[in-house]
């Protein structure tokens, strides 16, 4: 009863643990401090708690927030000190170079790498606190689902897949009616599929609303045009502002300006690298090491993007377009490890260059399969309001077995919702999935549910609620 309480109505839990997550990057900073300049601590100690603190508790913020360090909700404890593990990388070089930057006395590189082991190692046992007590604190949430026939065990699915700690399924509806919404007092969230006819979703919402009940919602691809949408008025009747699809000047000078400055610095950086996959492709099958395809980019444009090749010479000549499947026949040796560590993108920045994509926007896709997602999903050109980018909100939030729909989402969300402080936010996002293998693989041909959601789905079917 006191956790069903502690759920629903206080965030005590989430302050505290926050504020122990800045607290021990402060202590592990402190303790460095202490061991490798004790003989220069009374000189150090003022610039120390005036400059070099306030900096790491702000980066400490700004990364754990960007990484997820905070949450520990749908995730893995492995996941979550991985996230954990990079975002002190970032604090570290971050609070380094400022230091260095106000002009304070040079504290060594070491203690920052002994700071970076220090709170490395108290947050390591802190998070498996986190992950011991949590779940006293908050139990999963009983949930009901509600879709059409259709899009259930495609919604079941997505929802068992990573959120199994989050949600107990307790109820899937297909029709609604007065059972419905007695089933709807008796869970504690309500999920709707986009598939759900748009009177079914206003009653759904309406109602949930006065019984007090959390709500989630795929939203269809229209909905998401009302995301920013600006307060307008007529005389004295409100209405709703929704704007174009589309990056104001300002926002496109800012965003290219970005993208010449990282990709020159990428490209220099990456070079003994692209020199060693280059290398590498010849060693292997002497076949050229560039890959051009002709691709889609902002209204239309066609161009030819470049990358590493990973597949056998000629791979579509008998096959015609089609798209990679994990682990397809046509990958060579070289080229999948190329793929795994995304090597065989860092071309791409070249393209960056010459003004056909940026850093972070939809990745581009070829007219062939535009033309052909177009035909189940009308909306798709919408992507297409601005450049094709190397990495995206798609890519960082879903994989390569997301549906073409639930990526246009995604591509929608980036372009209506965004800003400059989104762009970093992906590229430092992109750092981490790229050692992530579920975000590398390729498009399955098959949809397969391993054995914990098959048992999961077959306890959810017993629970099905046949209201027809």
């Amino acid at each position: 009863m006191f956790s069903n309480w502690f759920k629903k109505e206080s965030k005590l839990f989430d302050a505290i643990h926050v504020m122990v997550d800045i607290l021990l990057v402060c202590l592990g900073l402190w303790t460095a401090f202490a061991l490798k300049e004790s003989q220069g601590f009374a000189v150090y100690h003022k610039i120390f708690c005036m400059v070099t603190v306030p900096i790491s508790v702000l980066a400490a913020a700004v990364f754990f927030h960007i990484y997820g360090v905070f949450k520990c909700e749908g995730k893995s404890y492995r996941e979550t000190i991985f996230s954990v593990f990079l975002a002190l990388a970032f604090v570290n070089v971050f609070t380094m170079a400022l230091t260095l930057l106000f002009k304070a006395p040079m504290i060594s590189i070491t203690t920052f790498l002994f700071a970076f082991l220090f709170q490395f190692t108290y947050l390591l046992i802190w998070k498996h606190i986190v992950f011991v007590i949590y779940p006293v604190f908050y139990r999963p949430k009983t949930a009901l689902i509600f879709s059409t026939e259709d899009d259930i065990l495609q919604m079941t699915e997505k929802v068992l897949a990573k959120s199994k700690k989050i949600f107990e399924m307790k109820y899937i509806c297909k029709e609604l009616n007065q059972e419905t919404y007695q089933l709807m007092q008796e869970v504690d969230v309500v999920i709707i599929s986009s598939s759900t006819n748009n009177n079914h979703k206003e009653a759904i919402v309406s109602y949930c609303m006065e019984i007090d009940k959390t709500i989630y919602m795929i939203p269809e691809l229209f909905e998401i045009s009302l995301f920013n949408a600006k307060m307008a008025q007529f005389d004295d009747m409100p209405a709703l502002c929704i704007e174009n699809l589309h990056l104001s000047i300002e926002q496109r000078f800012l965003k290219r300006t970005f993208d010449i400055v990282m990709a020159l610095v990428f490209i220099l950086l990456s070079l003994p690298v692209m020199i060693a996959a280059y290398i590498g492709i010849k060693l292997c099958d002497g076949g050229p090491a560039i890959f051009a395809q002709e691709r889609v980019t902002r209204w239309n444009k066609k161009f030819k993007l470049y990358k590493f090749r990973t597949m056998t010479v000629d791979a579509e000549k008998y096959t015609g377009p089609v798209l990679a499947t994990d682990k397809d026949p046509r990958i060579t040796p070289i080229g999948a490890l190329l793929r795994t560590t995304r090597i065989d993108e860092i071309p791409q920045f070249f393209n960056v260059l010459m003004g056909d994509m940026s850093i972070v926007g939809p990745r581009p896709e070829r007219q062939y399969f535009i033309a052909k997602f177009e035909q189940e999903i009308p909306d798709f050109g919408y992507r297409l309001a601005t450049k094709a980018g190397i990495t995206g909100l798609a890519q960082v939030l879903g994989k390569y077995t997301t549906r073409p729909k639930d990526k246009l989402r995604y591509d929608l969300l980036y372009i209506r919702n965004y800003s400059f402080g989104l762009d970093i936010k992906i590229i430092l996002q992109t750092i981490k999935i790229m050692f992530m293998k579920v975000s590398s693989q390729g498009v399955e041909t098959e949809k397969m549910v391993d054995k914990i959601e098959k048992e999961s789905l077959e306890i959810v079917a017993k629970k099905v609620v046949n209201l027809e």
